[in-house]
């Protein structure tokens, strides 16, 4: 049984592949990962050391978007990105490097590879190894029980508008300025809710809040909120969700907006400062002026 080569440490056990298919096409793929993730599994629960894989197909939050890894693995030293490559070619060998100085620019991931050879030293892939063009929001049946919020303290002292959460939701509200409801109508299109955006936005809309729990990556449970008054916000699941974690989500929504705006020609067009717009400038203000004794512990929160 042929032998994986990997960039492993080298305590992990040898990992051995039968039948594993020389072919990059989407059957062989297929066939590939799901031999590579059984195999694996299996010889990690045989070995000493406490190896464990966690989970197969995660989609992890990075500063840069998201980025699809085949296996999650939990070992003495802590957790690795596991990624496999049927074919040790050239593109194989640039993923791979783009993966590595992803991980070297923002840390976060810890990548190794397995592949039926050892990857050739090469450049970084120049195609892009992370998806801004979705959100990878599904709709959950219902939250999880607990607090929820936009924003929490998570050291004594932290203040919500000297954050980089606060810089990351005010960048999203200048951006959504006007164009909130049709926003929301984007994620309610991205989770199978609605299939035309107006069959949210023609509806007549009262003041009242439309909500919608969201399971994001990584597991994120969050919570959707439109209202007139407010506009879009998402609530993150306090106990659940790490800082770190939240503001990646929030920045890719600030990318996939970005992005949104400018295939649908909307980066240019003048618009009235919306209430909820309004609402959110006022609120920065008022927080500015509130002293250290009355620092506030979280935002926009949501009970469940």
């Amino acid at each position: 049984m042929p032998e994986l080569f990997s960039n492993a440490p080298s305590a992990w056990p040898k990992v051995r592949l039968e039948g594993l298919i020389p072919s990059l096409a989407p059957e062989a793929k297929t066939a590939n990962s799901v031999a590579f993730a059984t195999t694996i599994e299996a010889t990690f629960r045989a070995a000493s050391g406490g190896l464990q894989v966690l989970e197969a197909n995660v989609e992890r939050l990075t500063r840069e978007g998201v980025i699809e890894v085949p296996l999650r693995v939990r070992a003495a030293d802590g957790e690795y990105d596991v990624f496999f490559y049927p074919v040790a070619d050239e593109q194989s060998a640039a993923h791979f490097a783009g993966v590595s100085e992803l991980a070297r620019k923002w840390g976060r991931l810890r990548p190794v590879y397995y592949s039926s050879q050892t990857l050739p030293d090469t450049n970084p892939s120049p195609l892009p190894i992370t998806q801004t063009d979705r959100l990878y929001l599904t709709a959950a049946q219902a939250s999880p029980k607990g607090q929820y919020a936009m924003w929490w303290a998570n050291v004594s002292g932290e203040r919500f508008h000297q954050s980089s959460t606060f810089d990351l939701v005010d960048r999203i509200y200048r951006e959504l300025n006007g164009l909130e409801m049709r926003a929301y109508a984007l994620i309610l299109r991205e989770i199978g809710m609605i299939h035309e955006e107006y069959e949210f936005t023609s509806g007549t809309m009262t003041d009242t809040t439309v909500e919608i729990p969201l399971e994001g990556p990584e597991g994120i449970p969050m919570i959707a909120t439109y209202s007139q008054q407010r506009g879009l916000r998402f609530h993150f699941h306090m106990t659940l969700t790490s800082p770190e974690a939240r503001d990646l989500f929030l920045n890719l929504f600030l990318m996939r907006i970005k992005a949104w705006k400018q295939e649908a020609n909307l980066e240019h067009i003048k618009r009235l400062d919306s209430p909820s717009y309004i609402w959110w400038r006022e609120l920065g203000k008022r927080l500015r002026f509130t002293s250290g004794e009355q620092s506030i512990q979280a935002v926009g929160s949501v009970k469940r």
